[in-house]
């Protein structure tokens, strides 16, 4: 009797062990949230970018290597310019430039001129950035670099001579103002923004969209800039379209 009582509870303990063993064994950890398959990151630049291939009562199309061809609607409430060559005569005092060279002073390579907005230049504005594939220059520091560095300047132009332009510039990590003192020789090449509207657009220029593109990928322009192709055509940004938000 004893021992039968003994076997018994042996059995359960080993029934009870095997039971917990294999509820373990079954037992999965629950997987990590996988990333959502259609994530990216959110795309940078303009809505828009690259060579007008066709134009129509209100849109064109923008081709681009990148991402081929995107429709860009525009209406009563976009805002065009255009920019077209020009020359130092063009620079006045109170102007924007913007300016790529070497060298302190800066000797120009490139100078971009637009209309101040409500007296001041702001970065980013109205021909505040380079076309035809150029780079926005950097802000300067102040602090003295070589001469054969590359160089830049953008800000109000102050005075203006017939060798050169002087700039105020402002300096995002102090604050201070800087005035630039830039050259120009016959080398210097000079591009102009100003206000335009529809008829600026045209087959084989180069446009530069802001806007809101729906599912289809088509742009509400917000702001569309017009310039003329450079050597190497047209300069395009980012090579995506950006969906569902506005941006610019």
């Amino acid at each position: 009797m004893i021992r039968r009582t003994v076997l018994a509870a042996a059995g359960g303990v080993l029934a009870l062990t095997l039971a917990a063993c294999g509820s373990s064994g079954n037992t999965v950890a629950p997987a990590a949230p996988a990333p959502a398959s259609g994530a990216k990151s959110a795309p940078r630049g303009p809505a828009a970018s690259g060579t007008i291939a066709a134009v129509a009562a209100s849109s064109i199309e923008v081709q681009n290597p990148s991402n081929g061809q995107v429709t860009v609607k525009f209406s009563g409430s976009t805002t065009f310019t255009d920019r077209i060559p020009a020359a130092l005569s063009d620079v006045t005092a109170g102007s924007c430039v913007v300016v790529t060279g070497t060298g302190t002073p800066v000797a120009a390579k490139t100078v971009e001129i637009s209309t101040a907005a409500n007296g001041t230049c702001a970065p980013g504005g109205v021909g505040m950035r380079p076309g035809n594939g150029g780079t926005r220059p950097s802000r300067l520091s102040g602090a003295a670099r070589p001469s054969g560095a590359a160089r830049g300047a953008f800000g109000k132009v102050t005075a203006v001579s017939g060798t050169g332009f002087t700039v105020e510039q402002d300096n995002r990590q102090t604050g201070a103002t800087t005035t630039v003192q830039v050259t120009v020789d016959s080398a210097t090449t000079y591009t102009k923004s100003s206000a335009a509207n529809s008829s600026a657009l045209k087959v084989g220029e180069c446009a530069i969209a802001t806007g809101q593109a729906d599912d289809t990928g088509a742009v509400a322009a917000k702001t569309i800039s017009v310039s003329q192709a450079g050597p190497n055509g047209c300069q395009t940004f980012g090579g995506r379209v950006r969906t569902g938000g506005g941006n610019g």
